[in-house]
């Protein structure tokens, strides 16, 4: 720990410019690893879920394509253990803009509670 010198002023101007949640929760982003191959935080949900599943089939066929692409270049790239080159990794700041599975996640769980509410099931 002696080595580690965090100076004082940069730290000062950092909890200026972010919050420490969000430093906490881009450190969290970047210690997974999938960004390394060019994954976003939505390519790696669990697609068991029965709400992610109806999302992914309510996505465009463009959208759809994307991300399968990204997952069968992060698997050939795991496969031969390399990452993408540091240019070409996610960033925090990118996932952020990029959440495409929420809006339709967001719909989902709006008409099951609409469901639960009037107690209507096929």
């Amino acid at each position: 720990m002696k080595n580690l010198k965090l100076s004082r002023q940069n730290f000062a101007q950092n909890q200026h410019k972010e919050s420490w949640k969000f430093t906490l929760k881009k450190l969290g982003f970047n210690s997974m690893g999938f960004n390394k191959y060019g994954l976003y935080s939505n390519d790696v949900i669990n697609y068991n879920n029965p709400v992610i599943h109806e999302a992914l089939r309510r996505l465009p066929e463009e959208v759809l394509d994307a991300r399968n692409f990204r997952i069968i270049r992060a698997l050939q790239l795991n496969f031969l253990k390399i990452y993408l080159p540091r240019e070409k990794w996610i960033t925090y700041e990118q996932d952020l803009k990029y959440r495409y599975l929420e809006p339709y996640i967001k719909e989902i769980e709006a008409e099951q509670a609409e469901i639960d509410e009037f107690e209507y099931y096929d």
